[in-house]
C-alpha cells in the first residue's frame, strides 16, 4: 500500500492516520464519496467504511465488455444480409450439435432449393429491424437483449426448417408437434402434453408404461427399486423398459419434477429439470450433466431436444451472457 507523507515533515503516514506520528501535525486527509451511502472513505479505501460497498467491484464491472454472441456493425443498409450471414452459423451449429456434420452440405443445398428460403428472406428482415430498434433505444447496453431475441428465433427457425424440409436427411423422424412449443413458457405449458408431443411415443418400439395400476406390479416394482427414486408427490408421466429381457429393471421415467434411468451396467442417475446443465449428443448416446444415457438413435434425439427446452426454462439466458454481467 502506497504511504502518505506528512506536508509538515515529510515522514511517511500510514492512510487513515489523523497525525503525524512523527511530528504530531494533523493531516487534512483525502476522502472519496460512496455512491451506495454517500459516506466519506480515505481515498485508498477498497471498501466503503461505513457500508462495506466495494469501489474496485464497481470499477472493474465498468470495465467487462459484452462482447456479443451475434456480432453485428448495425449499418441499415447491410444488416438484413448480416442476419442472414448469421443463420448459416447457426445452421452449422445446429447440423453438429444433433445431426450428422458430414450432412451440412445438404441443409445448405435444401435450404436454397426449398421454400423455406423465401420464408427466412421476410423473417430476417424482421429480424433485423427489431435488433435495430434495440440498437437505437439502448447502445450497447442492449447486445444481450439482441443477442437474445436473435438467438430465440433461430432457434425456432431452424426447428421448422429442419423438421418440414429435412426429414429426409435427418435420419430421425422428428414429429411436426414439437414447433407448437417455440414460445411454450413454464408454468403455463401442460409438461405432460408437451413430452408425448417430443418423444412421439407412437413412433417407438421400446416399451411404455402410462398406466401404474394395470403395470404388472413386479415391473413397476422394479422400476421403482432400482432408478424411479421419485418423491411422494412427484407425478410419473411414464416409465419406459430398456431391458433385454423385459424386467424393467433398466430404463427411464420422466417426472413433473426430473428425468430418472438406469443404462445397463451402470448405476441408477436422476436429474431434476432445474438442474439441468449439460447436454450433449454423441453418435450413439447422450450425456446429462455428464452422465451417460441411451434409449435408440430416434429416442435419444427427441429426448435431447426435449431436455434442452426445459433447460431453457430453468436458464432463459444459457445460450448467451446474462445482461446482469454487462450493465451495472
Amino acid at each position: 500500500m502506497a504511504m502518505q507523507l506528512c506536508p509538515n515533515c515529510a515522514a511517511d503516514i500510514i492512510p487513515g492516520s489523523k497525525f503525524c506520528n512523527r511530528c504530531g501535525d494533523k493531516i487534512a486527509e483525502r476522502t472519496k464519496t460512496c455512491p451506495a451511502c454517500q459516506d466519506e472513505s480515505p481515498l485508498a479505501s477498497v471498501f466503503c467504511h461505513h457500508c462495506g460497498f466495494h469501489f474496485e467491484g464497481r470499477q472493474r464491472a465498468r470495465e467487462r465488455k459484452y462482447e456479443p454472441l451475434y456480432a453485428l456493425d448495425f449499418d441499415p443498409g447491410t444488416l438484413t444480409e448480416q442476419v442472414k450471414a448469421l443463420f448459416f452459423r447457426s445452421l452449422r451449429r445446429r447440423v453438429e450439435e444433433e445431426h450428422n456434420p458430414e450432412k451440412y452440405s445438404d441443409y445448405v443445398e435444401r435450404f436454397y432449393q426449398s421454400r423455406f428460403r423465401e420464408i427466412y428472406e421476410l423473417r430476417a428482415e424482421q429480424i433485423a429491424e427489431d435488433a435495430l430498434i434495440q440498437w437505437e433505444r439502448f447502445g450497447s447496453e442492449g447486445l444481450p437483449e439482441i443477442d437474445q431475441r436473435i438467438d430465440r428465433a433461430f432457434e425456432g427457425l431452424l426447428d421448422f426448417f429442419i423438421i418440414q424440409y429435412c426429414p429426409d436427411i435427418n435420419g430421425v423422424l422428428l414429429p411436426p408437434t414439437i414447433l407448437k412449443y417455440e414460445k411454450s413458457l413454464p408454468g403455463k405449458t401442460d409438461l405432460g402434453a408437451m413430452i408425448h408431443d417430443f418423444l412421439d411415443f407412437g413412433h417407438e418400439q421400446e416399451v411404455f408404461y402410462f398406466d401404474f395400476i394395470s403395470m404388472r406390479s413386479d415391473l413397476l416394482s422394479n422400476a421403482c427399486k432400482q432408478f424411479l427414486y421419485a418423491e411422494r408427490n412427484e407425478k410419473v408421466f411414464f416409465i419406459c423398459d430398456l431391458s433385454l429381457k423385459g424386467t424393467c429393471k433398466e430404463g427411464f421415467a420422466l417426472t413433473d419434477s426430473g428425468i430418472y434411468w438406469r443404462a445397463p451396467f451402470d448405476r441408477a442417475r436422476s436429474c431434476r429439470y432445474q438442474e439441468l446443465k449439460e447436454i450433449k449428443r454423441q453418435k450413439d448416446w447422450i450425456t446429462i450433466n455428464g452422465h451417460f444415457f441411451t434409449a435408440n438413435p430416434s429416442l435419444n434425439l427427441k429426448l435431447f431436444k426435449l431436455l434442452k427446452k426445459l433447460r431453457a426454462w430453468q436458464q432463459p439466458a444459457a445460450r448467451t451472457k446474462s445482461m446482469a454481467e454487462a450493465v451495472v
